[in-house]
């Protein structure tokens, strides 16, 4: 799969493993889809950093771990100019503590997440990540698959996002459908785009530009006939609070790539206060999906991203894949994620 970061040419996979000394085991997705190298530099920070910092200490509130993880690869982070890496396996033990720790008190995270209420055991989704080459095919293949909703990847000049957003719109009726620059998008080229952004009758479009050109999303928010979404690539609390005070009106974190379970819950909060959507994004493997669901779950948050493609990290990392009924991911019932790790990976 291509794209504006480079080409995407095998689906990578990390996944962090917690085991207390009362026989839990918790596990978490570090986000590594890309750079092809990535994997290699977070197991590094897991393994040297990460394992040091909790190897005998108590589950006793995945939060303070988060800080300390937080606290004590902060400098690593500033020193190294890597933020993003550092805080991607944090993140992602994270998830894999609060997993074990749900575990060990026998409940659903999202029931642990949500003290006093009992979140639904169905999460909204809509499949992601359908690209130029067989949009009309993996619409159809989707909504076989259960989906009901709809996001497109359009990238790849004018005249392309055109045809894709005429095809999408056709192949989809009446459904939700999203599409997604991934920050490719020049001004002008997003101005010759309104009229076709605006027949497209777009639930949102997502990262037009370059995250950090934060002037130009104010600008082309009060012209685009579609709400903007962003938040994906921000980085921790402080990038989605910039986020949150913009003009974009649904708001995406990845707790793989910043936030984790811990700080997630914190932003998920703020979005929802502030009266815009919350639509967590998601694309890589199934405990990733997992823990976003729960996450979302407890929140009562709106869609969640989830790959539309062929994903055989979705058959091969777990023991049952995702399921998918009239747009909803079914949650199980067990403790923690609800989701176990194939025998063949333990």
């Amino acid at each position: 799969m291509g794209g504006p970061f480079g080409q995407l040419a095998a689906r990578h996979n990390l996944i962090a493993v917690v085991e207390t000394d009362r026989g839990s085991r918790g596990i978490g997705e570090v986000w590594a889809n890309f750079p092809p190298w990535g994997c290699g530099e977070r197991k590094n920070i897991v393994e040297q950093c990460l394992v040091p910092l909790l190897t005998g200490q108590p589950l006793d509130d995945p939060r303070r771990l988060y800080r300390m993880m937080m606290e004590r690869t902060r400098l690593l982070a500033l020193q190294w100019g890597a933020p993003g890496p550092v805080h991607q396996a944090v993140a992602g033990v994270d998830i894999a503590l609060w997993d074990a720790h749900a575990r060990d008190l026998g409940v659903p995270l999202r029931q642990l997440l949500a003290p006093g209420r009992t979140p639904s055991d169905r999460v909204p989704v809509y499949a992601s990540g359908i690209g130029p080459d067989d949009t009309i095919e993996r619409i159809e293949a989707g909504r076989a698959a259960g989906h009901t909703r709809f996001k497109i990847r359009i990238p790849f000049g004018v005249e392309i996002a055109r045809r894709m957003l005429r095809d999408a719109r056709d192949a989809c009726g009446d459904a939700p459908l999203m599409a997604d620059a991934n920050q490719a998008l020049k001004e002008e080229e997003a101005e010759a785009l309104i009229p076709d952004l605006a027949a497209a009758r777009l639930q949102w479009l997502e990262e037009p530009f370059p995250v950090d050109e934060v002037e130009t999303y104010g600008r082309f928010a009060k012209r685009c006939p579609a709400p903007l979404a962003w938040g994906e690539n921000a980085r921790g609390l402080d990038g989605l609070r910039a986020c949150i005070d913009s003009d974009a009106g649904v708001i995406q974190p990845d707790i793989t790539k910043t936030l984790g379970i811990s700080d997630g819950l914190i932003v998920g909060e703020r979005v929802l206060a502030a009266g815009k959507r919350l639509c967590f994004h998601m694309y890589g493997g199934p405990v990733g999906l997992a823990a976003s669901a729960q996450l979302s779950a407890a929140l009562g948050a709106d869609w969640l991203e989830m790959d539309g493609n062929p994903n055989p990290l979705y058959e091969r990392v777990i023991s049952s894949p995702p399921r998918i009924d009239n747009g909803d991911l079914l949650l199980d019932p067990s403790p923690g994620l609800g989701v176990t790790l194939a025998p063949s990976l333990i």
